[in-house]
């Protein structure tokens, strides 16, 4: 790492707010207005300068955002931007700091301190965490809603693909199993030899498969060369998840509605996945989930990178992805979000299945006042089924 350890700035205040965007064609899957809300950290520094961070909660607790940063007020303020102790005190806060809504805020504010270091220090994020990094990282591409068709699972892929992607993730576990199944061949078919990843979604949808449901699952999915299966039940069933993850069914990959060390260690005790999927807006912010990382390769298991939110969610855990070896794939959701086409200072690169590193300094956004004004918060428009 570049040492922004001697960075002599400080913390002037700091911000809660959330933003409501127009979302897909208005009618997505969950989304009760239309609208996806997304919620931020605003650091502003004692030389004027201000960084930037992702809250993941916030997509479902909008309202939460602002007060809970507000309570941060006394823990962070006027305290070096080089402080990496910061999140680690906020982490400590008895019986709450742990994990939970906390630390998904906490994520919000770590990654706020890296794009405010990398714009002070005029170096984009990965070359600070990592000078000897990588200037690309392999994407696939987050799509394939549970409620499409197979003929619109076809279309969507053939659009990723015009895209430049060449691996496709799609939903399952919302329509009958066997029009799952129609859907997941059709993706097979139009995908031909490239990647196929099938996320169950088990965290969100109300009753989860259970493990039994899951095995019986996975085996119908065996012969359409998977990937990896995503989410496949409740994250509250890690025995479930470790059973059938044991089994070696298809690949089992889980991990992006955890946060905290004590649940990720459990996973990890239990080998109960094949891929984790962290993501430093919710998981613990960037130098968590580059611990995580090394610390779940070394038990052999893969990491991926999960995103479902705006530019600042996407190039957060880009540039934690280009600063390691360790984490194979970054998530691009291709929901269109209209307030993420603001936010890029310069729009990135997508080029036969990879994302390409630019020389933007921090994270590479900016959230003007204009585009504040332009996308309020809407009450209400947390996801919802």
């Amino acid at each position: 790492m570049i040492n922004y350890k001697e960075l002599d700035v400080k913390i002037k205040n700091i911000e809660g707010f959330c933003l409501s965007s127009p979302y897909g064609d208005g009618n997505s899957f969950g989304q009760p207005l239309g609208l996806k809300s997304i919620g931020f950290v605003k650091i502003e520094s004692n030389t004027g300068i201000c960084g930037y961070g992702e809250t993941y909660a916030a997509i479902y607790a909008p309202e939460l955002i602002e007060p809970v940063v507000s309570f941060f007020k006394d823990y962070v303020i006027g305290k070096l931007i080089s402080d990496d102790d910061i999140c680690k005190k906020l982490t400590s806060i008895p019986f709450i700091g742990r994990n939970g809504l906390l630390q998904s805020i906490i994520s919000a504010i770590n990654i706020a301190l890296w794009d405010l270091r990398g714009k002070v220090l005029e170096l984009p994020c990965h070359k600070i965490l990592n000078s000897n990094g990588y200037d690309k990282v392999k994407v696939y591409a987050s799509s394939g809603t549970a409620v499409f068709s197979p003929e619109k699972i076809n279309h969507d892929v053939n659009q990723i693909l015009e895209k430049g992607y060449l691996s496709y993730k799609m939903r399952v576990g919302v329509q009958e199993w066997a029009i799952d199944l129609k859907r997941v061949e059709s993706a097979r078919s139009a995908l031909k030899k490239n990647e196929l990843m099938i996320d169950a979604i088990m965290g969100t949808i109300n009753p989860p498969w259970s493990q039994e449901q899951a095995t019986n699952f996975a085996k119908n999915l065996s012969g359409f060369d998977i990937k990896w299966l995503e989410e496949p039940v409740h994250p509250e069933n890690i025995k479930g998840l470790q059973k059938l993850c044991n089994e070696k069914i298809i690949p089992i990959a889980a991990g992006e509605a955890y946060n905290g060390n004590t649940e990720y260690d459990l996973i990890l005790e239990k080998r109960a996945v094949d891929i984790l999927q962290f993501d430093a807006t919710h998981s613990g912010g960037i130098n968590f989930c580059f611990n995580l990382a090394k610390k779940s390769n070394k038990l052999g298991i893969k990491n991926a990178v999960h995103v479902w939110g705006s530019a600042i969610a996407i190039s957060a855990n880009a540039h934690l992805a280009l600063s390691l070896a360790e984490i194979e794939y970054l998530e691009m959701p291709m929901v269109s979000l209209e307030i993420t086409d603001h936010m890029w200072i310069q729009k990135p690169q997508i080029s036969k299945g990879f994302w390409k590193s630019n020389d933007v300094p921090g994270l590479g956004i900016e959230i003007s006042d204009n585009l504040r004004d332009k996308y309020p918060l809407k009450k209400g428009s947390g996801y919802r089924i």
